[in-house]
């Protein structure tokens, strides 16, 4: 006889495994993406020296066994996935890194499907500034997307993260512009972030929003 505990939830499960069944069953609950929960740990319970089989199969106090070292199964895996968690927010938050928040990767292999996450990142890499990639989903307490922490400070907004991180480490892409030049980048950014970016949003979520939704690591509206 075998016994496997399951980590498809949120909460854990035993699930018994009869010797000519196949590992893959006994998950119960919701599958997790990208999460500890969704395994299966499997054992063999051996019977030393008859014991097992003097009590009967049905004893209350086996149940309560097979039970019990699931429940701890499944609480020893809980416990690694949350203080993997805590260590990856540690890392994040080390002093001087750049930590940007965006929406998670599409599947057709471009950076972004988000125009403003797509222009950060870009610039982040022109200017050659070390940064992290954090796709969590969170918005800003602003409701913006992307947002960075640096510092222990936060900025939200494409174009006003530019500005903080040119405050902060005098970085600057326009340094060497004339005064022309940079009134004719400005109304092209204005152009191109005001007006364009709505058609471009028009043609993504309402004239292909069934192959949008494809390219999305996540389903949603």
């Amino acid at each position: 006889m075998y016994w496997a505990a399951g980590f498809a939830s949120s909460r854990p499960c035993v699930v018994e495994l009869g010797r000519n069944h196949s590992l893959p069953l006994g998950l119960c609950g919701f599958e997790q993406q990208q999460s500890l929960y969704g395994c299966i740990i499997a054992f063999p319970l051996q019977d030393y020296g008859g014991i097992m089989s003097v009590l009967g199969s049905d004893s209350w106090w086996k149940k309560t066994l097979y039970i019990t070292g699931g429940a701890l199964l499944a609480a020893a895996a809980y416990l690694l996935h949350e203080l993997l968690a805590i260590r990856k927010e540690q890392e994040l938050d080390s002093k001087d890194a750049i930590i940007l928040h965006q929406f998670s990767r599409p599947k057709n292999g471009v950076p972004s499907l988000s125009p403003f996450c797509l222009k950060l990142e870009t610039y982040l890499r022109m200017v050659d500034l070390p940064y992290q990639n954090y796709f969590d989903g969170k918005l800003s307490p602003q409701g913006k997307m992307p947002w960075i922490e640096y510092n222990h400070q936060q900025a939200s907004g494409s174009e006003f993260i530019v500005d903080f991180l040119e405050e902060m480490l005098g970085v600057n892409l326009n340094v060497n512009l004339t005064p022309e030049e940079r009134a004719v980048s400005r109304a092209i950014t204005t152009m191109v972030e005001d007006h364009l970016y709505w058609t471009i949003a028009y043609c993504q979520w309402v004239d292909n929003v069934d192959e949008t939704q494809k390219l999305l690591s996540m389903t949603g509206p």
